[in-house]
Protein backbone atom coordinates (compact mmCIF):
# COMPACT_ATOMS: atom_id res chain seq x y z
CA UNK A 1 0.00 0.00 0.00
CA UNK A 2 2.62 2.75 0.48
CA UNK A 3 5.04 1.74 -2.41
CA UNK A 4 1.13 2.54 -4.13
CA UNK A 5 1.12 5.46 -2.49
CA UNK A 6 4.23 6.99 -2.67
CA UNK A 7 4.14 6.18 -6.16
CA UNK A 8 0.91 8.24 -6.59
CA UNK A 9 2.26 11.39 -4.88
CA UNK A 10 4.88 11.31 -6.98
CA UNK A 11 2.86 11.53 -9.99
CA UNK A 12 1.14 14.56 -8.19
CA UNK A 13 4.08 16.43 -7.46
CA UNK A 14 5.67 15.87 -11.05
CA UNK A 15 1.97 17.26 -12.00
CA UNK A 16 1.26 19.93 -9.78
CA UNK A 17 5.18 20.91 -8.64
CA UNK A 18 3.79 24.58 -6.78
CA UNK A 19 1.30 22.28 -4.97
CA UNK A 20 2.79 22.35 -0.88
CA UNK A 21 0.31 19.50 0.56
CA UNK A 22 1.61 16.94 -2.34
CA UNK A 23 4.85 17.52 -1.50
CA UNK A 24 4.52 17.52 2.55
CA UNK A 25 1.93 13.98 1.93
CA UNK A 26 5.15 12.69 0.31
CA UNK A 27 7.75 13.80 2.49
CA UNK A 28 6.24 12.70 6.08
CA UNK A 29 5.13 8.91 3.76
CA UNK A 30 8.87 8.58 3.23
CA UNK A 31 9.90 9.69 6.46
CA UNK A 32 6.87 6.85 7.60
CA UNK A 33 9.32 4.27 5.22
CA UNK A 34 12.46 5.35 6.64
CA UNK A 35 13.90 6.43 3.18
CA UNK A 36 15.06 9.99 5.59
CA UNK A 37 17.44 10.90 2.78
CA UNK A 38 14.67 11.17 0.79
CA UNK A 39 12.41 12.71 2.88
CA UNK A 40 14.88 15.63 3.32
CA UNK A 41 15.57 16.05 -0.37
CA UNK A 42 11.63 16.38 -0.70
CA UNK A 43 11.65 19.21 1.96
CA UNK A 44 14.45 20.79 0.33
CA UNK A 45 12.45 20.44 -3.14
CA UNK A 46 9.46 22.08 -1.41
CA UNK A 47 11.70 24.72 -0.34
CA UNK A 48 13.46 25.31 -3.08
CA UNK A 49 10.53 25.73 -5.46
CA UNK A 50 8.51 28.14 -2.22
CA UNK A 51 10.91 29.69 -0.25
CA UNK A 52 8.52 31.81 1.38
CA UNK A 53 6.35 28.86 2.17
CA UNK A 54 6.44 28.75 6.46
CA UNK A 55 4.78 25.53 6.59
CA UNK A 56 7.20 24.27 4.67
CA UNK A 57 10.19 25.34 6.76
CA UNK A 58 7.90 24.23 10.23
CA UNK A 59 7.53 21.00 8.96
CA UNK A 60 11.60 20.44 7.80
CA UNK A 61 12.30 21.53 11.55
CA UNK A 62 9.85 19.09 13.54
CA UNK A 63 11.48 16.37 10.94
CA UNK A 64 15.02 17.78 11.99
CA UNK A 65 14.65 17.61 15.63
CA UNK A 66 13.40 14.34 15.00
CA UNK A 67 16.92 13.42 13.58
CA UNK A 68 18.28 14.57 16.68
CA UNK A 69 19.60 18.12 14.36
CA UNK A 70 18.83 20.23 16.68
CA UNK A 71 20.80 23.43 15.70
CA UNK A 72 19.27 22.92 12.52
CA UNK A 73 15.56 22.56 13.68
CA UNK A 74 16.21 25.78 15.11
CA UNK A 75 16.98 27.66 12.38
CA UNK A 76 14.20 26.43 10.35
CA UNK A 77 11.58 26.81 13.25
CA UNK A 78 13.38 30.66 13.05
CA UNK A 79 12.44 30.84 9.25
CA UNK A 80 8.95 29.61 9.93
CA UNK A 81 8.97 32.65 12.14
CA UNK A 82 10.54 35.25 10.00
CA UNK A 83 7.75 34.07 7.03
CA UNK A 84 4.68 35.18 9.60
CA UNK A 85 3.28 31.62 10.21
CA UNK A 86 0.56 30.80 11.15
CA UNK A 87 0.10 30.02 15.18
CA UNK A 88 3.18 31.34 16.22
CA UNK A 89 2.90 29.99 19.45
CA UNK A 90 3.45 26.53 18.26
CA UNK A 91 6.89 27.44 16.47
CA UNK A 92 8.08 29.43 20.08
CA UNK A 93 6.80 26.23 22.06
CA UNK A 94 8.88 24.14 20.22
CA UNK A 95 11.83 26.03 19.68
CA UNK A 96 11.86 25.95 23.53
CA UNK A 97 11.84 22.30 24.16
CA UNK A 98 15.27 22.19 21.45
CA UNK A 99 16.71 24.65 24.08
CA UNK A 100 15.45 22.72 26.83
CA UNK A 101 17.43 19.95 24.92
CA UNK A 102 20.85 21.72 24.43
CA UNK A 103 21.02 22.67 27.44
CA UNK A 104 20.42 26.34 27.09
CA UNK A 105 18.03 27.09 29.66
CA UNK A 106 17.37 30.73 29.59
CA UNK A 107 16.50 31.03 25.93
CA UNK A 108 14.26 27.80 26.56
CA UNK A 109 12.73 29.53 29.07
CA UNK A 110 11.83 33.12 27.06
CA UNK A 111 10.80 31.00 24.00
CA UNK A 112 8.29 29.63 26.22
CA UNK A 113 7.25 32.52 27.80
CA UNK A 114 6.93 34.23 24.40
CA UNK A 115 4.62 31.42 23.11
CA UNK A 116 2.41 32.00 25.95
CA UNK A 117 2.55 36.27 25.83
CA UNK A 118 1.07 35.33 22.43
CA UNK A 119 -1.50 33.14 23.54
CA UNK A 120 -1.90 32.20 27.40
CA UNK A 121 -3.85 29.02 26.95
CA UNK A 122 -1.44 27.23 25.14
CA UNK A 123 -1.49 24.24 26.54
CA UNK A 124 1.78 22.41 25.13
CA UNK A 125 3.64 25.39 25.98
CA UNK A 126 1.86 26.07 29.84
CA UNK A 127 2.71 22.31 30.26
CA UNK A 128 6.71 22.23 29.17
CA UNK A 129 7.42 25.78 30.64
CA UNK A 130 6.04 23.54 34.40
CA UNK A 131 8.45 20.79 33.64
CA UNK A 132 11.20 23.48 33.29
CA UNK A 133 10.50 24.79 36.22
CA UNK A 134 9.66 21.31 38.52
CA UNK A 135 13.31 20.40 36.87
CA UNK A 136 14.75 23.59 38.29
CA UNK A 137 13.10 22.88 42.01
CA UNK A 138 10.33 25.49 41.82
CA UNK A 139 7.78 23.17 42.70
CA UNK A 140 4.95 25.24 43.50
CA UNK A 141 5.03 27.36 40.24
CA UNK A 142 5.19 24.34 38.40
CA UNK A 143 1.95 22.70 40.43
CA UNK A 144 0.20 26.39 39.81
CA UNK A 145 0.57 25.57 35.83
CA UNK A 146 -0.11 21.89 36.12
CA UNK A 147 -3.56 22.86 37.86
CA UNK A 148 -4.15 25.64 35.41
CA UNK A 149 -3.80 23.14 32.78
CA UNK A 150 -6.42 20.88 34.12
CA UNK A 151 -8.77 23.59 34.75
CA UNK A 152 -8.79 24.63 31.00
CA UNK A 153 -8.76 20.94 30.07
CA UNK A 154 -9.43 18.19 32.77
CA UNK A 155 -8.64 15.54 30.33
CA UNK A 156 -5.08 16.79 29.82
CA UNK A 157 -3.91 13.79 32.07
CA UNK A 158 -0.10 14.29 31.14
CA UNK A 159 -0.67 17.32 34.12
CA UNK A 160 -2.80 15.23 36.27
CA UNK A 161 -0.13 12.52 36.58
CA UNK A 162 3.10 15.40 37.07
CA UNK A 163 0.52 17.05 39.92
CA UNK A 164 0.31 13.01 41.69
CA UNK A 165 3.86 12.80 41.43
CA UNK A 166 5.36 16.27 42.63
CA UNK A 167 3.93 16.03 45.90
CA UNK A 168 2.87 13.19 48.78
CA UNK A 169 -0.71 11.95 48.28
CA UNK A 170 -2.01 11.34 51.80
CA UNK A 171 -4.82 8.86 51.69
CA UNK A 172 -6.98 7.55 49.32
CA UNK A 173 -9.94 10.00 49.52
CA UNK A 174 -7.22 12.98 47.88
CA UNK A 175 -8.55 14.28 44.92
CA UNK A 176 -5.98 13.55 42.66
CA UNK A 177 -6.30 9.61 43.21
CA UNK A 178 -9.98 9.84 42.48
CA UNK A 179 -9.02 11.80 39.31
CA UNK A 180 -6.68 9.27 38.51
CA UNK A 181 -9.22 6.37 39.09
CA UNK A 182 -12.12 7.91 37.08
CA UNK A 183 -9.03 8.76 34.30
CA UNK A 184 -8.83 4.71 34.10
CA UNK A 185 -12.59 4.13 33.82
CA UNK A 186 -12.47 5.81 30.50
CA UNK A 187 -12.25 3.60 27.43
CA UNK A 188 -10.72 5.90 25.04
CA UNK A 189 -7.26 6.49 26.19
CA UNK A 190 -4.43 5.84 24.68
CA UNK A 191 -2.03 2.66 25.67
CA UNK A 192 0.49 5.81 26.78
CA UNK A 193 -1.52 7.22 28.99
CA UNK A 194 -3.22 3.89 30.51
CA UNK A 195 0.63 3.19 31.31
CA UNK A 196 0.93 6.71 33.04
CA UNK A 197 -2.09 6.60 34.79
CA UNK A 198 -1.31 3.14 36.21
CA UNK A 199 1.57 4.37 37.53
CA UNK A 200 0.74 7.52 39.02
CA UNK A 201 -1.63 5.53 41.20
CA UNK A 202 1.12 2.76 42.23
CA UNK A 203 2.88 5.74 43.62
CA UNK A 204 -0.16 7.20 45.30
CA UNK A 205 -1.21 4.19 46.75
CA UNK A 206 2.18 3.90 47.58
CA UNK A 207 2.28 7.10 49.50
CA UNK A 208 -0.76 5.95 51.45
CA UNK A 209 1.11 2.81 52.74
CA UNK A 210 -1.53 0.16 50.54
CA UNK A 211 1.17 -2.10 49.12
CA UNK A 212 -1.18 -4.68 47.49
CA UNK A 213 -3.02 -2.08 46.01
CA UNK A 214 0.26 0.22 44.64
CA UNK A 215 1.93 -3.28 43.62
CA UNK A 216 -1.62 -3.98 41.27
CA UNK A 217 -0.90 -0.15 39.62
CA UNK A 218 2.52 -1.01 39.12
CA UNK A 219 2.07 -4.74 37.63
CA UNK A 220 -0.81 -3.06 35.20
CA UNK A 221 1.51 -0.52 33.82
CA UNK A 222 4.37 -2.74 33.24
CA UNK A 223 2.26 -4.99 31.26
CA UNK A 224 1.15 -1.99 28.91
CA UNK A 225 4.90 -1.03 29.13
CA UNK A 226 6.01 -4.18 27.81
CA UNK A 227 4.52 -3.95 24.56
CA UNK A 228 6.12 -0.49 24.18
CA UNK A 229 9.88 -1.33 25.20
CA UNK A 230 12.22 -3.08 23.25
CA UNK A 231 12.60 -7.27 23.99
CA UNK A 232 14.81 -7.70 26.31
CA UNK A 233 17.08 -10.98 25.49
CA UNK A 234 18.86 -12.77 28.32
CA UNK A 235 21.07 -14.68 26.65
CA UNK A 236 22.00 -12.41 24.39
CA UNK A 237 22.41 -9.57 26.93
CA UNK A 238 24.85 -12.18 28.78
CA UNK A 239 26.76 -13.08 25.48
CA UNK A 240 27.51 -9.43 24.83
CA UNK A 241 28.92 -9.29 28.57
CA UNK A 242 31.21 -12.08 28.07
CA UNK A 243 32.23 -10.15 24.96
CA UNK A 244 33.20 -7.49 26.81
CA UNK A 245 35.60 -9.67 29.41
CA UNK A 246 36.89 -10.97 26.79
CA UNK A 247 37.84 -8.13 25.05
CA UNK A 248 38.82 -5.69 27.39
CA UNK A 249 41.92 -7.53 29.10
CA UNK A 250 45.26 -5.95 30.92
CA UNK A 251 46.99 -5.95 27.63
CA UNK A 252 44.48 -4.54 25.95
CA UNK A 253 44.24 -1.17 28.34
CA UNK A 254 48.18 -1.52 27.93
CA UNK A 255 48.20 -1.19 24.40
CA UNK A 256 45.74 1.44 24.03
CA UNK A 257 46.38 5.43 23.57
CA UNK A 258 45.33 7.74 25.80
CA UNK A 259 43.51 10.77 24.59
CA UNK A 260 43.66 13.23 27.60
CA UNK A 261 44.97 13.46 31.22
CA UNK A 262 42.04 15.37 32.47
CA UNK A 263 40.54 14.29 35.35
CA UNK A 264 37.09 13.59 33.66
CA UNK A 265 34.08 11.59 36.62
CA UNK A 266 31.98 9.31 35.30
CA UNK A 267 28.87 8.41 37.82
CA UNK A 268 27.75 4.71 36.75
CA UNK A 269 25.76 1.97 38.37
CA UNK A 270 22.20 0.29 38.16
CA UNK A 271 19.40 3.12 36.96
CA UNK A 272 17.53 4.03 40.42
CA UNK A 273 20.28 3.57 43.07
CA UNK A 274 21.59 7.01 43.76
CA UNK A 275 23.22 8.31 40.97
CA UNK A 276 21.19 11.64 40.65
CA UNK A 277 21.52 12.01 44.39
CA UNK A 278 25.43 11.89 44.61
CA UNK A 279 25.91 14.10 41.46
CA UNK A 280 23.87 17.04 43.02
CA UNK A 281 25.98 16.49 46.19
CA UNK A 282 29.36 16.57 44.20
CA UNK A 283 27.89 19.64 42.14
CA UNK A 284 27.51 21.80 45.17
CA UNK A 285 31.40 21.93 45.34
CA UNK A 286 32.81 24.57 43.35
CA UNK A 287 35.36 22.81 40.83
CA UNK A 288 32.50 20.49 39.89
CA UNK A 289 29.10 20.97 37.43
CA UNK A 290 26.58 18.21 36.89
CA UNK A 291 26.68 17.38 33.42
CA UNK A 292 23.70 15.26 34.07
CA UNK A 293 22.66 12.06 31.93
CA UNK A 294 25.14 13.12 28.59
CA UNK A 295 24.36 10.21 25.68
CA UNK A 296 27.67 11.06 23.92
CA UNK A 297 29.10 7.96 23.86
CA UNK A 298 25.61 5.71 23.60
CA UNK A 299 24.87 8.38 20.78
CA UNK A 300 27.95 8.32 18.71
CA UNK A 301 28.50 4.43 18.60
CA UNK A 302 24.74 3.87 17.07
CA UNK A 303 25.03 6.55 14.87
CA UNK A 304 28.20 4.82 13.38
CA UNK A 305 26.43 1.64 13.29
CA UNK A 306 29.49 0.40 15.69
CA UNK A 307 28.38 -2.47 17.76
CA UNK A 308 29.89 -2.41 21.02
CA UNK A 309 32.10 -4.36 21.44
CA UNK A 310 33.24 -5.68 18.30
CA UNK A 311 33.66 -3.33 16.13
CA UNK A 312 36.31 -1.58 18.48
CA UNK A 313 38.90 -4.89 17.75
CA UNK A 314 37.91 -4.07 13.90
CA UNK A 315 38.20 -0.31 13.67
CA UNK A 316 41.70 -0.34 15.55
CA UNK A 317 42.85 2.80 17.90
CA UNK A 318 42.79 5.29 15.75
CA UNK A 319 37.93 4.87 15.24
CA UNK A 320 38.19 5.05 19.26
CA UNK A 321 40.40 7.58 19.93
CA UNK A 322 38.09 10.03 17.68
CA UNK A 323 35.19 9.37 20.29
CA UNK A 324 37.31 10.65 22.82
CA UNK A 325 38.57 13.74 21.49
CA UNK A 326 34.61 14.66 20.44
CA UNK A 327 33.60 13.41 24.13
CA UNK A 328 35.88 16.46 25.39
CA UNK A 329 35.16 18.86 22.24
CA UNK A 330 31.57 18.25 23.29
CA UNK A 331 32.23 19.13 26.94
CA UNK A 332 34.12 22.33 26.44
CA UNK A 333 31.31 23.75 24.32
CA UNK A 334 28.27 22.43 26.40
CA UNK A 335 30.27 23.40 29.76
CA UNK A 336 32.72 26.24 29.03
CA UNK A 337 33.13 26.43 32.78
CA UNK A 338 36.23 24.49 32.98
CA UNK A 339 34.77 22.62 35.72
CA UNK A 340 35.45 19.12 36.63
CA UNK A 341 32.28 17.92 34.29
CA UNK A 342 30.42 15.06 36.06
CA UNK A 343 28.84 12.74 33.28
CA UNK A 344 25.62 10.82 35.08
CA UNK A 345 24.82 8.51 32.78
CA UNK A 346 24.36 5.23 35.03
CA UNK A 347 24.12 2.45 32.07
CA UNK A 348 27.55 3.69 30.94
CA UNK A 349 29.54 1.23 32.95
CA UNK A 350 29.40 -1.11 30.00
CA UNK A 351 32.12 1.32 28.27
CA UNK A 352 34.19 1.44 31.60
CA UNK A 353 37.07 -0.06 30.27
CA UNK A 354 36.78 1.88 26.81
CA UNK A 355 36.84 5.26 28.70
CA UNK A 356 39.71 4.16 31.40
CA UNK A 357 41.87 3.82 28.02
CA UNK A 358 40.85 6.76 26.83
CA UNK A 359 41.23 8.92 30.17
CA UNK A 360 43.66 7.36 31.93
CA UNK A 361 42.84 9.47 34.73
CA UNK A 362 39.67 9.29 34.89
CA UNK A 363 37.16 8.14 38.30
CA UNK A 364 34.28 6.50 38.05
CA UNK A 365 31.77 6.54 41.15
CA UNK A 366 29.80 3.48 40.59
CA UNK A 367 26.54 4.26 43.08
CA UNK A 368 25.21 0.68 44.83
CA UNK A 369 22.30 0.35 47.08
CA UNK A 370 20.10 -3.08 47.86
CA UNK A 371 19.86 -5.05 44.91
CA UNK A 372 16.20 -5.62 45.88
CA UNK A 373 15.35 -2.06 46.81
CA UNK A 374 16.87 -1.19 43.07
CA UNK A 375 15.19 -4.26 41.22
CA UNK A 376 11.96 -2.69 43.15
CA UNK A 377 12.67 1.19 41.68
CA UNK A 378 13.13 0.00 38.32
CA UNK A 379 10.27 -1.84 38.30
CA UNK A 380 8.41 1.42 39.78
CA UNK A 381 9.71 3.42 37.50
CA UNK A 382 8.04 4.37 34.02
CA UNK A 383 11.29 4.00 31.83
CA UNK A 384 12.33 4.47 28.37
CA UNK A 385 13.72 2.54 25.50
CA UNK A 386 16.78 2.62 27.09
CA UNK A 387 15.65 -0.05 29.70
CA UNK A 388 14.43 -2.57 27.73
CA UNK A 389 14.09 -4.88 30.92
CA UNK A 390 12.16 -2.82 33.33
CA UNK A 391 8.89 -4.29 32.94
CA UNK A 392 9.50 -7.07 34.40
CA UNK A 393 11.16 -7.99 37.80
CA UNK A 394 13.05 -11.43 36.57
CA UNK A 395 14.80 -9.50 33.90
CA UNK A 396 15.44 -6.80 36.21
CA UNK A 397 17.19 -9.17 38.47
CA UNK A 398 19.31 -10.62 35.19
CA UNK A 399 20.28 -7.16 34.45
CA UNK A 400 21.64 -6.53 37.68
CA UNK A 401 23.89 -9.34 37.81
CA UNK A 402 25.53 -9.01 34.58
CA UNK A 403 26.19 -5.37 35.53
CA UNK A 404 27.87 -6.87 38.87
CA UNK A 405 29.80 -9.53 36.69
CA UNK A 406 30.79 -5.95 34.70
CA UNK A 407 32.14 -4.59 37.75
CA UNK A 408 33.67 -7.03 38.84
CA UNK A 409 35.73 -7.18 36.11
CA UNK A 410 36.61 -3.57 35.98
CA UNK A 411 37.32 -3.79 39.42
CA UNK A 412 40.32 -5.96 39.12
CA UNK A 413 41.36 -4.36 36.09
CA UNK A 414 41.46 -0.51 37.57
CA UNK A 415 40.12 -0.89 40.67
CA UNK A 416 41.48 2.20 42.52
CA UNK A 417 40.15 4.34 39.62
CA UNK A 418 36.60 2.93 41.07
CA UNK A 419 34.83 4.21 44.23
CA UNK A 420 31.35 2.15 45.21
CA UNK A 421 29.39 4.78 47.18
CA UNK A 422 26.23 3.42 48.86
CA UNK A 423 23.02 4.67 48.94
CA UNK A 424 21.66 3.52 51.98
CA UNK A 425 25.18 4.08 53.87
CA UNK A 426 24.43 7.99 52.73
CA UNK A 427 21.64 7.90 54.17
CA UNK A 428 22.59 6.94 58.05
CA UNK A 429 26.02 9.20 57.59
CA UNK A 430 26.34 11.63 54.58
CA UNK A 431 28.77 13.81 55.90
CA UNK A 432 31.07 10.37 56.37
CA UNK A 433 30.49 9.23 52.90
CA UNK A 434 30.74 12.32 51.07
CA UNK A 435 33.93 13.11 52.97
CA UNK A 436 34.92 9.32 51.77
CA UNK A 437 34.35 10.77 47.95
CA UNK A 438 35.56 13.87 47.83
CA UNK A 439 38.72 12.54 49.17
CA UNK A 440 38.46 9.75 46.04
CA UNK A 441 38.36 13.02 43.56
CA UNK A 442 41.09 14.51 45.12
CA UNK A 443 38.49 17.47 46.06
CA UNK A 444 39.03 19.42 49.38
CA UNK A 445 36.25 19.16 51.80
CA UNK A 446 32.94 21.82 51.18
CA UNK A 447 30.06 22.11 53.83
CA UNK A 448 27.54 22.91 51.01
CA UNK A 449 27.96 19.27 49.63
CA UNK A 450 25.25 18.73 52.41
CA UNK A 451 22.83 21.07 51.39
CA UNK A 452 22.32 19.24 47.69
CA UNK A 453 18.48 19.39 48.54
CA UNK A 454 19.43 23.65 47.73
CA UNK A 455 20.67 22.91 44.39
CA UNK A 456 19.50 24.76 41.40
CA UNK A 457 20.97 22.58 39.14
CA UNK A 458 18.35 21.24 36.21
CA UNK A 459 17.98 17.34 37.00
CA UNK A 460 15.78 15.55 34.13
CA UNK A 461 15.71 12.29 35.25
CA UNK A 462 12.96 10.11 37.60
CA UNK A 463 14.89 11.57 40.96
CA UNK A 464 13.74 14.76 39.78
CA UNK A 465 11.37 15.15 43.30
CA UNK A 466 13.57 13.32 45.71
CA UNK A 467 16.67 14.98 44.96
CA UNK A 468 15.11 18.28 46.21
CA UNK A 469 14.15 17.29 49.61
CA UNK A 470 16.53 16.32 52.70
CA UNK A 471 17.96 12.85 53.25
CA UNK A 472 15.13 10.82 54.46
CA UNK A 473 15.28 6.84 55.11
CA UNK A 474 12.32 5.80 53.86
CA UNK A 475 13.66 4.28 50.46
CA UNK A 476 16.07 2.18 52.19
CA UNK A 477 14.40 -1.18 52.65
CA UNK A 478 11.47 -0.25 50.70
CA UNK A 479 11.40 -3.51 49.39
CA UNK A 480 10.46 -4.94 52.73
CA UNK A 481 6.52 -3.70 51.82
CA UNK A 482 6.53 -5.67 48.88
CA UNK A 483 8.23 -8.88 49.96
CA UNK A 484 5.42 -11.20 49.47
CA UNK A 485 5.86 -10.26 45.60
CA UNK A 486 9.43 -10.81 45.46
CA UNK A 487 10.25 -14.01 46.16
CA UNK A 488 10.93 -15.30 42.81
CA UNK A 489 13.58 -11.85 42.47
CA UNK A 490 15.16 -12.90 46.02
CA UNK A 491 16.03 -16.27 44.83
CA UNK A 492 17.61 -14.90 41.49
CA UNK A 493 19.45 -11.98 43.10
CA UNK A 494 21.13 -14.73 45.73
CA UNK A 495 22.38 -17.17 42.12
CA UNK A 496 25.59 -16.62 40.71
CA UNK A 497 25.12 -15.00 37.22
CA UNK A 498 23.80 -16.84 34.65
CA UNK A 499 23.05 -16.96 30.89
Amino acid sequence: MSASAEQVLRGLVSREPYAPGHWLQLAALLEGQGKLPAAEECYGQLIARLPELAVAHFNLACFLRRRGRLEEALREHQQALDLNIDQPEEVLSNMGVIHTELRQDTAARSFLERALAIRPTYIPAMFNLALLLEEFGDLQAALELFERILDQDPTYYDALIRIAYARPIRDRADPVVRKLQRALRRSHIDPLTRESLHFALGKACDDCGLFDEAFAHYQSGNRESATRLRPYDRPSEATRVSEILRMFTPQWLAAATPVSSRPLVFITGMFRSGSTLIEQVLSQHPRVAAGGEIDYFHRQLAQSGMRFPGSLADIGPGGYHSLGTGYLEYLDKAFPSGAIITNKRPDSFEFLGLLKALFPNARFVNTVRDPLDTCLSIYFEQLDDRVAYASDLGNIAHHWQQYRKLMQHWQGLFGPSIIDVDYDDFVVDPGRVTEQLLRFLDLEWHEGCLDFQRSRNRVRTASVRQVREPVYRKSSGRWRNYERHLEPVQRMLATPAGG
